[in-house]
């Protein structure tokens, strides 16, 4: 778990993060999965400026289940939303893709040990990978997901994503 700054920084970048998403007209879910980008995003970060073993060995299990729990989540509720609109069914498949990869990373790096020499370029691998997904779903996917589907649409997934994803995250403790 982290420290109770470095959990303080997460959730005031999670914080701005929604503040911008209301700004730009994100609702329900979108609003939500734009929050968690900007609290792990301040999880990445912190590991990121460390060559620590011990910061990382504390940070990188919760930005592992994080993750996961996220993208299952987006997985079993966001994106088969997506498919019950044609315009957005391309936008799944991508993000189909792009799931893969993401787990993919994680397996490579989870074995690894925290003072290994690859260990940090498998992990900014992992931040650049995350932080390009990050950019396609809140400049592109989100803004045209919020142009096909109204906010009550938004909202019903917004509970339906926090249930699976809460259930996802206990799984991975």
């Amino acid at each position: 778990m982290a420290n109770p700054l470095e959990e303080l920084a997460s959730k005031a970048m999670g914080a701005a993060k929604l503040g911008k998403a209301a700004l730009e007209g994100l609702t329900g879910v979108f609003r939500k999965l734009t929050q968690e980008h900007g609290e792990v995003a301040a999880l990445l970060m912190r590991v990121r400026a460390t060559h620590d073993p011990k910061v990382r060995a504390e940070l990188f299990p919760e930005i592992r289940r994080e993750l996961l729990s996220h993208e299952k989540a987006e997985l079993a509720v966001v994106y088969p939303a997506f498919r019950m609109h044609e315009e957005m069914r391309q936008i799944a498949d991508e993000h189909d893709i792009q799931s893969g990869q993401l787990e993919k990373m994680l397996g490579e790096i989870t074995p690894l040990a925290y003072d290994d020499p690859t260990w940090n370029t498998k992990f900014d691998a992992l931040v650049d990978l995350v932080q390009r997904h990050v950019s396609i779903e809140e400049h592109d996917y989100f803004p045209k997901a919020e142009k096909v589907m109204d906010s009550n649409e938004t909202e019903a997934l917004r509970a339906q994503y926090e249930s699976v994803k809460e259930e996802a995250a206990s799984l991975l403790q």
